[in-house]
């Protein structure tokens, strides 16, 4: 089923989910804040290193590389079990 974006809801959640956690997690927002009070002009820190990817080559990688994060990546999150049960996350609190 399609919705009015040409993509159908699972692909939108997919990429909604793997957005968040690309910016909206402690590692994101923590980025974000950086780059909102140490580089400058907002519109100049998009432009810049978009520019400089497409000059190198690198953007077909980047694409590439948010490809195969999709693939791995459905509605609910992460696929592969090595990114899903958070054994390698420590507890705060736990006795």
């Amino acid at each position: 089923m399609r919705g009015s974006g040409g993509i159908d809801y699972k692909e939108r959640i997919k990429t909604m989910k793997l957005l968040w956690d690309a910016v909206g997690t402690e590692f994101g927002a923590r980025h974000e804040l950086y780059e909102m009070n140490y580089s400058g002009s907002h519109e100049l820190v998009r432009i810049f290193p978009l520019q400089q990817a497409q000059a190198s080559g690198s953007l077909k990688e980047m694409e590439a590389l948010a490809e195969r994060c999709m693939a791995d990546y459905d509605e609910d999150g992460w696929r592969h079990p090595a990114y899903r049960d958070g054994s390698d996350i420590s507890i705060v609190g736990k006795g």
